[in-house]
């Protein structure tokens, strides 16, 4: 098939979307198929390793410059401003499928000439919904999410199936390494340590507020526990005088954000994940990394981040939202147990393995799309 991507900021920024936009091109375009990527002028790519992917950009006004009539105005107008520079490529280039990220951009449909051969589908990866959009769905030919938490978000709000294919991880990338002690003791850890990591954006809604608390509890006093913080963000500041205001400030190291394939390398210095997100996850992609790197997990019961990490108990431990206690009790439970952290991250590994890889993905998205042309039923992929 000849399956396009359109979102202006794929080539602009880096992110969930945009890794799973550059990361399905690259599985599909192994198993066969013809991709082209559309999005705004900018310079963040993906490394292709010599596929034959095509790149096209175009112009457009960022979402700054409009009047601030609200985000998601601003996201619409950004991305009308792109198509108005993109349509007519997209009209002649004649796709089979054409795949969308946000509703933002459902108006697409509506820009291709009458009888045109075009399908377009919509790939979820949360909530942006916006006035309109369920009018603006009724020429999407067919939806998936990227977990079932976020299939139902998406049945609810547009009332039509949702097919589940999951978002992936580049398994070859985020693998077990050796423990570098170098780097541990650069960073400030000593041999003894056991290192909780968290990776991503400091914002409120990852809860770390609550791990910092969960440091000061008493059922952790006894461990050799140290928090990794790698990221930046508008909650850094406060997060930081948590720390020092409970005393923990020496058992937090805060960590400028890297470069997405340096990540493996931080994660090879950690013992365990460490996700206590407060706002709704739709799937929980760092969640998935880490683990692809053979570390067991604890994280907060929220949204898509159970079928990631699994209810059985085997790759992790989940804690309810928003519980310190619970939260404190899970990293003591890890901290006390070398053989069960190893255990664990191991079947964490072989998880994403089996269900989470970026073709696995492909090939679900490819049933959906191939199901929405048959009539076919989509839901459980």
């Amino acid at each position: 098939m000849r399956i396009a991507f359109i979102d202006v900021t794929t080539t602009v920024s880096f992110g969930g979307v945009q890794t799973a936009v550059w990361q399905l091109a690259i599985s599909l375009t192994d198993l066969g198929h013809e991709v082209t990527i559309y999005g705004g002028e900018g310079t963040a790519r993906a490394d292709l390793e010599g596929r034959s992917v095509a790149v096209c950009t175009y112009p457009f006004r960022s979402r700054e410059r409009f009047p601030n009539f609200g985000t998601r105005f601003r996201k619409l107008a950004e991305r009308i401003s792109f198509a108005r520079n993109a349509r007519a490529d997209v009209v002649t280039a004649r796709h089979d499928w054409v795949i969308l990220t946000k509703p933002f951009d459902f108006f697409w449909p509506r820009l291709m000439p009458e009888s045109h051969p075009t399908r377009f589908a919509f790939m979820s990866g949360g909530t942006d919904f916006m006035r309109g959009d369920r009018w603006l769905a009724g020429r999407i030919k067919a939806m998936v999410a990227c977990s079932h938490f976020n299939a139902q978000q998406n049945y609810g709000h547009f009332k039509r199936q949702v097919g589940v294919m999951f978002n992936g991880v580049d398994t070859a990338r985020f693998v077990p390494g050796q423990r570098d002690e170098k780097r541990r003791l650069e960073l400030g850890l000593q041999p003894e340590d056991v290192v909780f990591i968290f990776a991503g954006r400091i914002v409120g809604l990852k809860g770390l507020h609550l791990a910092v608390q969960a440091l000061a509890k008493p059922v952790l006093s006894n461990f050799p526990v140290k928090m990794l913080v790698v990221g930046n963000g508008e909650a850094l500041e406060r997060l930081k005088r948590l720390a020092r205001d409970l005393g923990v400030d020496g058992r937090v190291i805060f960590h400028s954000a890297v470069p997405h394939a340096e990540l493996p390398g931080l994660y090879a210095c950690a013992d365990v994940g460490l996700f206590p997100g407060l706002g709704e996850e739709a799937f929980g992609i760092s969640v998935a990394e880490a683990m692809a790197c053979g570390l067991p997990v604890v994280a907060s019961y929220n949204g898509g981040m159970p079928e990631v990490i699994g209810n059985e108990g085997s790759c992790g431990r989940l804690f309810s939202l928003g519980d310190v206690v619970a939260c404190a009790g899970a990293m003591a439970e890890m901290a006390a147990s070398s053989q069960q952290r190893e255990r664990m991250g191991n079947t964490a590994r072989r998880r994403i393995e089996t269900e989470f890889t970026w073709r696995q993905a492909a090939e679900r998205l490819l049933v959906a799309l191939r199901a929405a042309e048959t009539g076919g039923s989509q839901r459980r992929i």
